[in-house]
């Protein structure tokens, strides 16, 4: 008996084995579920991949330009993503794609990136669409129609601000600008969609239209896309110190202005989530990045909570923006800052700095963006299966 009971595997519920499948990286997942039939049941509910989806860690995207041996310079961008731990051994690629692509050497084919999916730009006349690398399904966007000529046509009148996932709804959405005589409109891009669906967000009227929309990217929390603090635009009556935060509802669909953090320094911030608190990197000045958390969202009161001393020169000495400097966190209490100048992972809770040598250099083609990844195995009901027919400049490495 006892000879029988030994030979006999102990038998894991299914809930016990979701505890623990549910804590693995996502190429675990995917390689575990064919183990056996329960173990794919377990994976392919729509709650454990959300749930897994959640703890996926952060990861910068970076820009690396693939040589040509017979042409001698970049014909090919690949996409590769990098912890925010700085981990350059767990650096991997996503996909690839001809640099043809682009409108222009600094006009980049992704726009964004939300819940682990990608947007992208596919030619000037307005196309969007999107893929997720991992599950390689991918959707296309209403197409943007120029109401003056009748037909699809992009022109340099229309930016793209923010790019988020609507939970009641399950869709994507993608807000766009457009600067007519009559001043600027706005527009939703859903998937599912047939058609461009107009907004009035009222931003005209109060004068809470966001910065440029390549220069920033918006970050959600509490039902909210905010972007980067900035100096008011009338300092008439405000102090030099004060800075103001342009965040929009995706429930009213308005515009509304918040409160940022009170600084001396010149306002250069990204903006990033950490612990649920919304934190605002000030890459303004010369020696160090100051770290801004907003410990009360209703009140707008910020506090700054770190200083991090930068081994670079001010990134403000090279750019007046933000277009390629990353701004990031992980659950371990890692914050990845940095660019082209110089790349660092400072942990907030040993308060230890920590440089990346390896990733940027000028000599690797590498370029830092401003896009965070999240992995995710979630499927959505309005994206498709890949095939190299539907994006055949699109080269998947996941």
């Amino acid at each position: 008996m006892e000879a029988q009971l030994a030979a006999t595997p102990p038998h894991l519920s299914d809930d016990i084995c979701a505890e623990i499948l549910v804590r693995l990286p996502v190429k675990s997942v995917l390689r575990f579920r064919v183990v056996c039939k329960a173990w794919r049941d377990i994976t392919t509910r729509p709650l454990f991949l959300a749930a897994n989806a959640r703890r996926q860690p952060a990861k910068v995207v970076l820009y690396t330009y693939l040589d040509s041996v017979q042409r001698g310079y970049a014909v090919d961008i690949a996409l590769d993503v990098l912890p925010v731990s700085g981990e350059t051994a767990d650096q991997r690629r996503l996909i690839r794609y001809p640099r043809s692509v682009p409108l222009s050497s600094m006009d980049p084919l992704l726009l964004d990136s939300c819940n682990g999916v990608l947007l992208f730009r596919k030619d000037a006349a307005g196309i969007y669409f999107l893929c997720n690398p991992v599950t390689r399904q991918w959707a296309e966007l209403p197409k943007l129609t120029d109401e003056s000529y009748g037909r699809r046509r992009r022109t340099v009148n229309v930016r793209e601000y923010a790019f988020y996932f609507h939970q009641q709804s399950g869709e994507y959405r993608l807000l766009c600008g457009r600067l007519t005589s009559a001043g600027r409109t706005w527009c939703i891009l859903s998937t599912g969609a047939a058609e461009p669906r107009h907004v009035d967000t009222h931003a005209a009227d109060a004068g809470l239209e966001p910065d440029t929309p390549s220069e920033t990217t918006p970050v959600a929390l509490h039902d909210s896309m905010h972007w980067p603090p900035r100096r008011p635009r009338d300092l008439s009556s405000k102090q030099e110190t004060t800075t103001e935060m342009v965040a929009f509802d995706v429930q009213s669909e308005k515009f509304r202005l918040m409160a940022g953090p009170r600084t001396i320094t010149h306002p250069l911030m990204k903006l990033f989530v950490m612990h649920g608190l919304l934190v605002a990197a000030n890459f303004g000045a010369a020696k160090h990045v100051d770290l801004w958390f907003l410990v009360d969202y209703g009140a707008g009161r910020w506090e700054r909570r770190h200083q991090v001393p930068t081994p670079w020169q001010s990134i403000s000495h090279y750019s007046s923006n933000l277009w390629s400097t990353a701004a990031a966190c992980d659950d371990q209490g890692n914050i990845m800052l940095g660019s082209h100048c110089g790349l660092l992972v400072y942990n907030v809770r040993m308060k230890t700095i920590r440089a990346v040598h390896s990733v940027a250099t000028p000599r690797n083609n590498v370029l830092v963006s401003r896009h965070v990844f999240r992995e995710s195995l979630v499927e959505h009901p309005n994206f498709k299966r890949s095939s190299a027919a539907d994006l055949p400049f699109i080269h998947f490495w996941c």
